[in-house]
Protein backbone atom coordinates (compact mmCIF):
# COMPACT_ATOMS: atom_id res chain seq x y z
CA UNK A 1 0.00 0.00 0.00
CA UNK A 2 1.29 3.47 -0.90
CA UNK A 3 0.30 6.47 1.18
CA UNK A 4 0.83 10.04 -0.02
CA UNK A 5 0.66 13.00 2.35
CA UNK A 6 0.88 16.57 1.05
CA UNK A 7 2.51 19.05 3.41
CA UNK A 8 2.97 22.80 3.33
CA UNK A 9 5.46 25.15 4.93
CA UNK A 10 3.99 28.08 6.83
CA UNK A 11 5.57 31.01 8.70
CA UNK A 12 6.47 30.16 12.31
CA UNK A 13 3.68 31.59 14.53
CA UNK A 14 6.25 32.59 17.15
CA UNK A 15 7.61 35.15 14.67
CA UNK A 16 4.32 36.68 13.48
CA UNK A 17 5.46 40.04 14.86
CA UNK A 18 7.94 40.18 11.94
CA UNK A 19 5.31 39.45 9.27
CA UNK A 20 4.67 42.24 6.80
CA UNK A 21 2.93 42.58 3.46
CA UNK A 22 4.80 43.31 0.25
CA UNK A 23 3.25 46.56 -1.03
CA UNK A 24 3.64 45.55 -4.69
CA UNK A 25 2.44 41.94 -4.69
CA UNK A 26 0.15 42.19 -1.61
CA UNK A 27 1.56 38.89 -0.33
CA UNK A 28 3.37 38.03 2.90
CA UNK A 29 7.04 38.99 2.93
CA UNK A 30 8.73 35.91 4.42
CA UNK A 31 12.26 37.29 4.63
CA UNK A 32 13.78 36.58 8.03
CA UNK A 33 10.85 34.43 9.17
CA UNK A 34 11.58 30.72 9.69
CA UNK A 35 9.25 28.22 8.05
CA UNK A 36 7.71 25.23 9.81
CA UNK A 37 5.49 22.37 8.67
CA UNK A 38 1.81 23.23 9.06
CA UNK A 39 0.81 21.57 12.39
CA UNK A 40 -2.19 19.79 10.86
CA UNK A 41 -0.01 18.49 8.03
CA UNK A 42 2.47 17.22 10.61
CA UNK A 43 -0.31 15.17 12.22
CA UNK A 44 -1.28 13.77 8.82
CA UNK A 45 2.36 12.86 8.12
CA UNK A 46 2.60 10.99 11.42
CA UNK A 47 -0.58 9.06 10.59
CA UNK A 48 0.78 8.20 7.16
CA UNK A 49 3.94 6.75 8.64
Amino acid sequence: MNIVVCIKQVPDPEHFSKVSLDPVTKTISREGIPAIINPLDKNALEEGL
